[in-house]
């Protein structure tokens, strides 16, 4: 496992606030994970929520949205926001997370692009809470199917940064009540459609890790199966009529996090393993996966990203991108009945730091750095020594499958859709052209969003710094 504090040693450069960045290791990304087994309990009495019905990914205009703009996201990124703010249409309502003392220049970010102020609902954190921009994560967005009333349901546990304190702030200020499932999930791992939803294998693994441990929320009935009951759980306190599509490998995805490389006569340490999952190729599967709406045959239509296609565009090779993996999952949800089609998504490497192979050996030497050994012996073997220069190689996902989808009966068709062919990444314009004529071939108006390569860097893109509260029609 990579930890956290070999990746800094690695790449002390690395971008803050990843949508990876965890404060505390789990138990081996659940390390149980690959040894799943107990699972879960009697179902605790559930006051209010009674009927869970998960807000749509794609079916139905975008009514309500939540953003979570922390000071940084100001400072850092305000032509991505102000982008997306601006693309979205009149009328649309906002729920908007802010730091106290840094909401005037968030008021006008909406005001420029005319969305007035009765849609707009403000919901202040103190200027000391740790939050993050990715709005998508610590909660799912649930309508109860009795009587209408809106929840946004927590995993049992959310360890990034001060986000767990965002569902119960949105209580507050919005009317949406704060509610929490004794589940391992995270939205990002979640896609909903019509009459499915899709979550990604790596969280199904975690819940059963959690109740594994030596305080399990719940006790595992008598009689019961564990995957049962689990998918029991999933229906009692996410959703409650949609079918579950668990999306993920059969087996744990042989992935080292670390490799020992060389091109010409350059020797690197590639940092291939973050943002990837256990059973998934990327951890969330939002990163992947677009859902579109019902098409025109009266199937689910998905696209679902495929690297191999990305290269030809680029005339690149993605030696570690898992093209397999993709493949494997795209004829799962085949299988399940939805009609997939494929679209380009990018690996990209950044140079990093220059180090040298008896430094690497010497961070190798020390506890909780193991896995840094066979990379090591990797670089030994290419012909690498001592004093040899080898430079630290980061991978990320660009990906435009990450994007906000609308099938609407009344608005029509829309994407927004992030672009990347810009500055130093001006090579990924061909791609930014192929996915706007991919959506325009699928019947979709294209808004073209601004330059999201910082945030694809950070291992998330534009429908990671949302969330869907509601929809319409």
């Amino acid at each position: 496992m990579l930890t956290r504090r070999l990746l800094r040693f690695l790449v002390p450069d690395a971008p803050r606030h990843r949508r990876t960045d965890r404060d505390a290791i789990p138990a081996a990304p659940f390390a149980s994970r690959s040894a799943a087994a107990p699972f879960l309990t009697e179902r605790p009495v559930q006051p209010g929520l009674q009927k869970p019905s998960l807000v749509s990914s794609c079916v139905g205009v975008i009514d309500t949205i939540l953003l979570a703009i922390p000071e940084y996201g100001i400072a850092t990124y305000a032509a991505q926001y102000q982008s997306l703010i601006g693309a979205l249409r009149a009328g649309t309502r906002f729920v908007v997370v802010h730091h106290r003392s840094f909401r005037a220049p968030i008021e006008a970010w909406f005001r420029n692009a005319g969305h007035t102020a009765e849609n707009l609902t403000y919901v202040p954190l103190p200027d000391y809470v740790s939050f993050t921009d990715w709005a998508e994560d610590g909660y799912v967005a649930v309508e109860d199917g009795v009587d209408g009333s809106r929840y946004l349901v927590e995993p049992w546990e959310f360890p990034r940064a001060g986000d767990a304190l965002i569902a119960e702030s949105v209580q507050e200020y919005a009317g949406i009540t704060a509610s929490q499932a004794p589940l391992i999930f995270q939205g990002g791992n979640c896609l909903i459609g019509s009459d499915f939803w899709l979550l990604g294998k790596d969280y199904f693994a975690d819940s059963v890790a959690l109740l594994e441990g030596d305080r399990p929320p719940v006790d595992v009935p008598a009689g019961r199966t564990n995957e049962a009951f689990v998918r029991q759980l999933f229906q009692d306190y996410v959703e409650a009529e949609r079918r579950l599509i668990v999306l993920g490998t059969n087996r744990p995805i042989a992935l080292r996090p670390l490799r020992g490389t060389k091109a010409g006569n350059d020797f690197f340490l590639d940092v291939v393993g973050d943002g990837a999952g256990t059973y998934q190729p990327i951890f969330h599967i939002d990163m992947f996966v677009t859902l579109l709406g019902p098409g025109a045959t009266g199937s689910f239509d998905v696209l679902v990203g495929s690297p191999a296609l990305a290269d030809p565009l680029l005339g690149t090779t993605s030696p570690f991108a898992l093209s397999e993996v993709y493949d494997t999952l795209a004829a799962q949800l085949t299988t399940a009945g939805l009609n997939v089609q494929r679209n380009p998504l990018v690996h990209r490497p950044t140079v990093g730091r220059r180090t040298s192979l008896d430094e690497l050996r010497a961070s190798a030497a020390e506890p909780g750095n193991e896995t840094l050994a066979d990379a090591v012996d990797e670089l030994v073997a290419l012909g690498a020594r001592d004093g040899s220069a080898i430079r630290v190689r980061t991978w990320h996902h660009v990906t435009w499958n990450n994007c906000l989808v609308e099938t609407s009966t009344v608005a029509g068709r829309h994407v927004y859709l992030p672009t990347f062919g810009h500055g130093a990444n001006a090579d990924l314009k061909p791609i930014d052209d192929a996915m706007k004529a991919l959506w325009e071939s699928l019947g979709f108006t294209v808004h073209m969003l601004g330059d999201f390569n910082e945030f694809a860097r950070r291992q998330g893109v534009v429908h990671c710094i949302k969330k869907y509260l509601r929809r319409g029609e």
